[in-house]
């Protein structure tokens, strides 16, 4: 009996002695990888890790505490789970999806938002013609659905217009705001030649189409790069889904009133 106790309190003191040693590895962490590693996440969400590289993701978008993101067609809301732990109580994440969108979302967004477990995270459910954008946002976040707006639709309500989409992004970002892309690349020089059947974009296309709607080209990010695509599959075919050749860029809105005031000091 003596024995026994003896090894129970062993035990305990080395799981106690681990959970410390845990919290204080969390502690030195970024505020980054303390998203990716909070103890809230979903075991499936952790599971995409390995595919999505999110903490290069986050840490390429530069949210920081307190500030304001849009998920834009976010779906699940993966990325908005994640930006929510970073902005923290003072910040807001906000999760946009359409209803053709909210039709293979609905039941995990339903799950992930229940009970408010997500408490810096505000459902936007909206169509195309009207997203219901907040303003003055720091980021707005499109992860591997900036080529759907150039999908037809035989619906007109899930069926985007382009000047009146970027036309709400725009007054949607704070001057200086960011805007971060990432999508299936096409084969290059196709522009968007295949994107309603494959549902990939040419990257140097959809750059010259973004920086066309007023946003300066700031960096990319090659961390979701697989040379070995095959860019005349489609991104949901077996074999291919999930492991497709993806660009990453980021954007900012010009701040015309600090680029005056630059040139009014020279």
């Amino acid at each position: 009996m003596i024995r026994l106790l003896r090894r129970m309190k062993i035990v305990l003191l080395a799981t106690i002695m681990f959970v410390m040693g845990c919290a204080k590895d969390i502690e030195g962490m970024s505020v980054e990888e303390q998203s990716i590693h909070h103890s809230d996440r979903y075991a499936d969400d952790k599971a995409r890790d390995k595919s999505r590289k999110p903490l290069d993701i986050l840490r390429f978008s530069g949210v920081t505490q307190g500030q304001v993101v849009i998920d834009l067609l976010g779906g699940g809301g993966y990325y908005s789970e994640l930006f929510n732990y970073i902005v923290g109580e003072q910040g807001k994440v906000y999760l946009q999806n359409n209803s053709l969108f909210l039709r293979f979302s609905q039941e995990e967004l339903a799950t992930r938002l229940d009970g408010a477990r997500l408490k810096n995270v505000v459902r936007i459910d909206s169509e195309f013609a009207d997203m219901k954008l907040p303003a003055d946002v720091d980021l707005i976040f499109i992860g591997l659905s900036y080529h759907d707006i150039y999908v037809p639709r035989e619906d007109p309500v899930i069926t985007a217009n382009r000047a009146e989409f970027f036309a709400q992004v725009t007054a949607a970002l704070k001057p200086g705001g960011a805007l971060l892309i990432i999508d299936h690349a096409a084969e290059p020089g196709t522009g968007i030649d295949t994107t309603a059947k494959l549902h990939r974009i040419d990257e140097d296309w959809a750059r010259q189409d973004i920086e066309s709607a007023g946003f300066e080209f700031e960096a990319a990010l090659d961390v979701l790069r697989n040379p070995d695509d095959n860019y005349q599959l489609d991104i949901w075919k077996k074999g291919i889904m999930r492991k497709t050749d993806r660009f990453i860029h980021l954007y900012r809105k010009p701040d015309v009133a600090a680029t005056a005031g630059v040139i009014d000091a020279l």
